[in-house]
């Protein structure tokens, strides 16, 4: 359920440090946590060894994103994955190329083994969604859900909830690096400029109850 994570090294973002995260999570009761940095890997073997020491199970995978404007998670299922992701992020960032809207070739990842791609909703078609590719459903969001047509699409949604900052201070700080990164008054900022305030850790027992008239989405996820 947790697989959209930030720490520090989404810069000028995210407040947690690796070892907090993940001692949070553990404090939580989380068993399976994802870090998905924007648009980077930096602190994925820290984050691994975390997560080795609290009995977690670590995903590795990143947030993609054009100008502060999310457009999907990937997350690696595999070695060959995790390279994969690397050097996507690699071609485009070193060339300074806007990271595609959807894929340049048939699919993300070498094979659809190698990861999943989990798309924000209202971002993709439902009905084109390829064999490794989902819907995250944020718990603000479970009201949307009355718009889909979900028998056709029940196994494509999975939770997404994001975890930027740890409480209201963390997120105070939060909105400071967001104003420090467009160099912007802090009274100006925009609601698309940082995170939601509700991207923190909610306790597993709590996410299964938001969801608890679409049991489905908590088995996908």
């Amino acid at each position: 359920m947790y697989i959209n994570c930030k720490t520090y090294f989404s810069f000028r973002y995210g407040t947690y440090s690796s070892e907090e995260l993940v001692n949070d999570a553990a404090e939580k009761g989380v068993t399976c946590l994802a870090l998905t940095n924007i648009n980077n890997t930096c602190d994925a073997w820290d984050f691994v060894q975390c997560c080795q020491r609290k009995d977690i199970k670590p995903v590795i995978g990143t947030e993609i994103r054009n100008n502060h404007q999310l457009l999907y998670i990937l997350l690696a299922a595999n070695a060959d994955g995790m390279a994969w992701i690397n050097d996507f992020l690699s071609t485009h960032l070193q060339a300074e190329i806007p990271f595609p809207l959807l894929p340049e070739g048939p699919h993300f990842f070498n094979t659809l083994s190698d990861g999943y791609v989990i798309y924000p909703l209202g971002y993709k078609d439902p009905a084109k969604l390829l064999a490794n590719e989902y819907i995250g459903i944020q718990p603000k969001e479970i009201t949307k859900l009355f718009t889909l047509q979900l028998p056709s699409i029940k196994n494509k949604l999975v939770i997404r909830q994001p975890v930027t900052v740890q409480n209201q201070t963390w997120f105070n700080v939060h909105r400071l690096l967001r104003a420090i990164d467009k160099n912007e008054l802090l009274s100006k900022l925009k609601e698309e400029d940082t995170c939601s305030v509700t991207e923190q850790f909610i306790a597993p027992s709590k996410l299964i109850e938001a969801f608890s008239h679409y049991p489905f989405i908590v088995t996908n996820t």
